[in-house]
């Protein structure tokens, strides 16, 4: 975590990570990003690949995985706002999940 004198207005991060299909027992490659307005902490590049390669090996759906992501992240920095989007393809289908906590997000114009 790094302490903030100044909060930018929102942060993305993005990355590739890989987890087990419970159902299926393949290797699930997944994109995951990140979004949250910091309210005077923030997340280290560093922590956020933690936080996803932990997942290697594990069984998660999906459905789960964008949650628990949301989850570990808003205890570490406890963000005002936080959206976790999780991108996949399964037989040829993309999948999204998407989970997000504290209200509207920030317009820019």
């Amino acid at each position: 975590m790094l302490k903030l004198a100044k909060s930018p207005g929102l942060v993305r991060m993005k990355t590739r990570g890989e987890s087990v299909c419970p159902v299926s027992r393949t290797v699930d490659s997944f994109e995951v990003t990140l979004e949250y307005v910091p309210r005077g902490a923030a997340l280290t590049v560093e922590e956020f690949k933690r936080i996803v390669d932990s997942y290697r090996g594990r069984e998660i759906l999906h459905e789960e995985l964008a949650v628990d992501i949301l989850e570990r992240v808003k205890s570490a920095i406890n963000p005002p706002y936080i959206k976790v989007t999780v991108k996949s393809y399964y037989m040829g289908v993309e999948i999204e999940v998407v989970a997000e906590s504290g209200g509207t997000q920030t317009l820019y114009i």
